[in-house]
């Protein structure tokens, strides 16, 4: 089977409840599609979960915005507008889970991330794609698969994505249509219909459901 997930956030505790949900299998294809990282307090220890699940089985990790927003910051350094953004948009709790652990393994990895993936029946981006574009899958199109909300979709295949947070029921309804989100706002735990951690089966259409156990 295959299985998205995306905006996981540092939320290790639930990302480990979730995965042991979906009983994966050697077999199985996990596509995580951005932001493992910022708000949640152990972005250090989802990085070290999806580094171990290779041994479970297939997995594909794409960027997401937040560790864009990492790459930058690490290349301006402190007192810059890239650093303070970042920690601005939870950086510091990034920073706080290595806690004098060397990052720059963890930044080597996320460097070299692909920003999008096409699969023969489903492109999978953490934001969009700018149709409008002569070729929205070229560099002049990253900027949208990392950041954009709202563009319209394709005509061809769904687009998998994530990146805005939507109620649950926002979801549900978005499902089977051109453009299926994932982001149930897994560190929102205020915010009426959201604060879980979501994946979607691609083979099935089934929605798995984990609340946040932070």
């Amino acid at each position: 089977m295959r299985y998205t997930i995306a905006d996981i956030h540092g939320c290790s505790k639930t990302f480990i409840a979730l995965i042991e949900k979906l009983n994966i299998k050697k077999s199985d294809h996990l596509y995580l599609i951005g932001d493992y990282i910022d708000r949640g307090h152990d972005s250090k220890g989802v990085l070290d979960i999806i580094k171990e699940l290779n041994s479970k089985c297939t997995v594909v990790v794409l960027m997401g915005n937040h560790e864009d927003l990492w790459i930058k910051a690490d290349d301006k350094k402190i007192k810059s507008i890239e650093w303070d953004m970042w920690i601005e948009n939870g950086g510091q709790a990034t920073l706080d889970s290595f806690s004098g652990i060397d990052q720059t393994p963890y930044l080597s990895y996320i460097r070299k991330l692909p920003k999008f993936l096409e699969l023969e029946d489903f492109y999978l981006v953490h934001a969009e794609f700018d149709f409008s574009l002569p070729d929205p899958f070229s560099e002049a199109g990253e900027y949208s698969m990392l950041w954009s909300r709202g563009r319209p979709c394709s005509e061809g295949k769904p687009v998998i994505c994530g990146h805005t947070p939507l109620s649950i029921e926002q979801i549900k309804e978005g499902l089977g249509t051109k453009k299926i989100n994932i982001d149930n706002g897994c560190c929102y735990l205020n915010r009426i219909g959201q604060g879980h951690l979501l994946a979607y089966c691609l083979d099935d259409g089934q929605l798995y459901r984990q609340k946040n156990i932070e």
